[in-house]
């Protein structure tokens, strides 16, 4: 599924690409089926996805592929996730109005839109995004993206620029934190196909990836998702004093950069 750069990276790809918004959306509903785990993908998720026109975040020149369930990249090394693996990420966070959310690797700006509007009214979604050209044109993005009603999705949304590998402390707790790159397997400590996702930070990583500090910005009830550059999928709950956790083989993301990377 996600195992090798997508098509759309490398040139015109032989998936026929869907003629609508609409349409993706439908081939993102019906895929679920069988896509992971397989199950049934929330229809808050889906509606989020029917009303923010994913072709608003990508770069002109890759445009043509804006219906087509597969990562695009949109410069800097960096993609627009596959929309089937932004459903699915969005869906497993369990996102409801009022919360708190912590997006790492901003990229276009494409899942903080959605995750803002399922968090309409009384959210936040605080964007973590390192490349500046980037971040600017997520909000940019966000700004002018929709939705069809309400307000522009840029004001329920703080675009930081940061290493935000280590999560924002300063700006914590959250009730949700997603990562939008890959930690690196070999580095994972813990928790013992195009390539998704922005960036986590520039530059080289640290001393490798743990999961701690962003668990401590979790608070009560919280949830964290976050990939591997290539193999699982992992969320972890915080209920009470324990951590459930599951997990998901099978994917291929951007690598997370920075001091936690």
């Amino acid at each position: 599924m996600d195992g090798d750069p997508s098509s759309a990276r490398r040139g015109r790809s032989a998936t026929r690409a869907a003629e609508s918004n609409d349409e993706l959306v439908r081939i993102v509903k019906y895929r679920a089926a069988s896509y992971l785990t397989g199950g049934v993908r929330d229809a808050r998720v889906l509606d989020a996805m029917r009303d923010i026109d994913r072709a608003r975040f990508l770069p002109h020149e890759y445009l043509w592929a804006a219906y087509l369930d597969e990562s695009v990249d949109i410069g800097r090394g960096q993609t627009c996730s596959q929309p089937s693996m932004t459903a699915f990420m969005l869906d497993k966070l369990s996102l409801r109005p009022g919360l708190r959310v912590l997006e790492i690797g901003a990229g276009s700006g494409y899942a903080a839109a959605l995750a803002a509007l399922l968090c309409r009214p009384g959210g936040r979604v605080i964007a973590v995004e390192i490349i500046p050209e980037l971040a600017a044109r997520a909000l940019a993005n966000c700004a002018s993206a929709g939705p069809r009603y309400g307000p522009p999705l840029s004001d329920d949304i703080d675009f930081v620029a940061a290493d935000g590998s280590a999560g924002l402390g300063e700006r914590g707790p959250f009730d949700r934190i997603l990562v939008s790159a890959g930690v690196r397997r070999s580095r994972l400590r813990g928790l013992g196909g195009g390539r998704e996702g922005g960036s986590g930070a520039e530059g080289g990583g640290g001393g490798g990836f743990r999961e701690e500090p962003l668990l401590d910005q979790l608070g009560p009830g919280g949830i964290l998702v976050y990939p591997e550059e290539r193999g699982n999928l992992y969320r972890i709950e915080r209920r009470g004093e324990a951590l459930l956790r599951d997990r998901w083989s099978g994917v291929a993301f951007v690598p997370l950069r920075g001091r936690n990377a």
